[in-house]
């Protein structure tokens, strides 16, 4: 009996120079073509040669992590020739996912996510921090709290694995909140390197522009199951799907339970995109056969498993 592989996409923070070095001119040139004619914006240039700062601004950033996901896609495709039974996307992965299972055409993908992209850096700045081995209801009362003490927004917004939280929120509150963890037995809490708060209410004007982008839109019904973050379940009913994504800006991403839904297969988790991000949080996770297509092996190491 075949194995069950699901494809997961990695979301922003996976971005890096270079990191569509391992794919051909041939491979790139359509979605070079795509992205020119839909962006005005030669983003293969950009992913290639730079300026770092300038690839690592959300509205471009979005776009090219969703191309670059995309063409690691169709070389999964054309390597195994097999389609996966399931997808998921952390946070903006979800709208690789989406493009992977034909819910959405590729300039239209590219387009949106670089009008989300927008949308997020024209919302109120703010600061995240990752919060490591602390209780998710523990981390939660603090952010509770602060929002009380303070008036100011503070949230859970990446729920990553048991011992990975990501809180959003103003600079001040999220700072409080962080600091209030680490006395609370929080092993350690990072501040991101982040220009924008996004899965928190500071994305709520944000989202307010970003509806009116995604009523321009058409997706069609997933051709291949596609778990969303605001609630780690399928949605049956594409006409929720542009509610979903919306409502994803301002809500935390449910990747733990992602996670443990994926787990009830058993089977093959691969990380279709640049980096080894999910890679490592599908591990923390507890689950196994895990394999990341940037990895130089990925292509045997696969076929060891199937």
């Amino acid at each position: 009996m075949p194995r069950h592989i699901s494809l997961i996409f990695p979301g922003q923070g996976s971005q890096s120079l270079g990191m569509l070095n391992s794919f051909s001119e041939d491979e790139l040139d359509n979605v070079t073509k795509i992205s020119k004619e839909v962006l005005d914006i030669d983003i293969i240039d950009c992913i290639k040669n730079g300026p770092e700062v300038e690839l690592n601004k959300t509205s471009i950033t979005q776009p090219a992590l969703l191309i670059s996901s995309h063409l690691y896609f169709k070389k999964f495709l054309d390597l195994f020739d097999i389609t996966p039974n399931l997808l998921a996307g952390h946070s903006l992965g979800e709208y690789s996912a989406l493009l992977a299972s034909n819910s959405i055409k590729i300039d239209d993908a590219i387009s949106l996510v670089h009008k989300r992209g927008k949308c997020m850096e024209n919302s109120q700045k703010g600061s995240m921090f990752a919060i490591l081995n602390l209780d998710l209801n523990e981390i939660n009362q603090i952010c509770k709290a602060v929002q009380q003490e303070t008036g100011q927004v503070i949230s859970p917004a990446n729920i990553n694995s048991p011992n990975q939280v990501v809180i959003a929120g103003s600079d001040e509150a999220a700072t409080i909140a962080a600091n209030k963890c680490k006395e609370a037995g929080a092993k350690r809490c990072i501040q991101l390197k982040v220009s924008v708060a996004s899965h928190c209410n500071l994305m709520d004007e944000a989202a307010n522009i970003f509806k009116k982008e995604l009523d321009e839109y058409k997706f069609n019904t997933p051709q291949i199951p596609t778990i969303h973050n605001v609630d780690a379940k399928i949605e049956e009913d594409v006409a929720n799907i542009p509610k979903k994504l919306l409502e994803q800006l301002t809500l935390p991403v449910q990747w733990t339970k992602t996670m443990k839904y994926i787990k009830t297969f058993d089977g093959i988790v691969i990380e279709c995109g640049p980096g080894k991000v999910l890679s490592g949080l599908a591990k923390t996770n507890g689950l196994d056969n895990i394999l990341s297509m940037s990895s130089e092996t990925f292509e045997d190491d696969l076929k060891g498993l199937l």
